[in-house]
């Protein structure tokens, strides 16, 4: 006996006790022995058929295949002409996708000119905003010092020699 099909009829000797269709251990083989060799005899009958006919269609085939049969050098100038027509098909494809970029790259450089202000935009807005002058605001809660950045913004509370120096307990 095949190891499969022993395999196979003990899962459906299982399955055949769990659904309550076999009464003990032994009753639920003997109904799945039986279950598999309807199943496997059909299978190899329909299995025959089936070969006889592949057998049937394969023998006029044959014929045919003699018939369409080409040559190395037939095969060879297929490929060679599939070769030429698909690398041509790429590069364009490539062409057509660099002109595409070009072209974005374009329209994006046109979209950032047009929000930069021209010279004559500039020139014709400078005296209307000479006529008006902005009020300077200066902040409420500060008052305004200059401050080197060197120098720095620091009072003689800030700079002490015992911050910078620590003599300790002598």
């Amino acid at each position: 006996m095949d190891v499969e099909r022993i395999q196979k009829i003990n899962s459906l000797a299982v399955e055949l006790m769990k659904k309550g269709l076999a009464t003990d251990r032994e009753n639920a083989v003997v109904q799945a022995e039986q279950i598999y060799r309807n199943t496997d005899t059909e299978g190899y009958s329909s299995l025959r058929d089936t070969l006889r006919e592949v057998k049937a269609e394969a023998s006029p085939k044959k014929e045919i295949e003699s018939a369409v049969d080409l040559s190395q050098d037939q095969i060879k100038e297929i490929l060679e002409k599939n070769t030429k027509f698909l690398v041509s098909t790429i590069k364009d494809f490539q062409e057509k996708m660099g002109n595409m970029e070009k072209e974005l790259e374009s329209l994006k450089t046109k979209l950032r000119y047009q929000s930069i202000p021209t010279a004559k935009e500039i020139i014709v807005d400078a005296p209307q905003q000479a006529s008006r002058p902005r009020p300077v605001e200066q902040p409420r809660g500060a008052p305004t010092t200059n401050t080197h950045p060197r120098s720095g913004n620091y009072n003689e509370q800030d700079v002490s020699i015992e911050k910078f120096f620590y003599m300790g307990s002598k």
